[in-house]
């Protein structure tokens, strides 16, 4: 019977301090969002592929945007110079 009480006792004083140490080691929401960086707003249009009638949408960020119209300028200046 004493050792039931022991071994409960032990129980007891283990329990909390196992939970502590899990609330500890697990982060919280606020610092799993904090962690995570944000993702980039994407800019969405639709588009008609040449040869095609059915227009696609098509999403991309504002540096992809600004990639492909850059892009799109120096092809124009190239041809511009032929």
């Amino acid at each position: 019977m004493q050792s039931i009480r022991l071994f409960a006792a032990a129980l007891f004083l283990c329990v909390p301090a196992s939970l502590q140490a899990a609330a500890e080691a697990a982060p919280s929401p606020q610092a799993e969002a904090e962690a995570q960086p944000a993702k980039p707003k994407k800019i969405c249009r639709m588009e008609t592929a040449t040869g095609s009638v059915m227009p696609k949408r098509v999403c991309r960020t504002a540096e992809q945007v600004a990639a492909d119209e850059e892009a799109a300028r120096r092809t124009r200046e190239q041809l511009d110079r032929r």
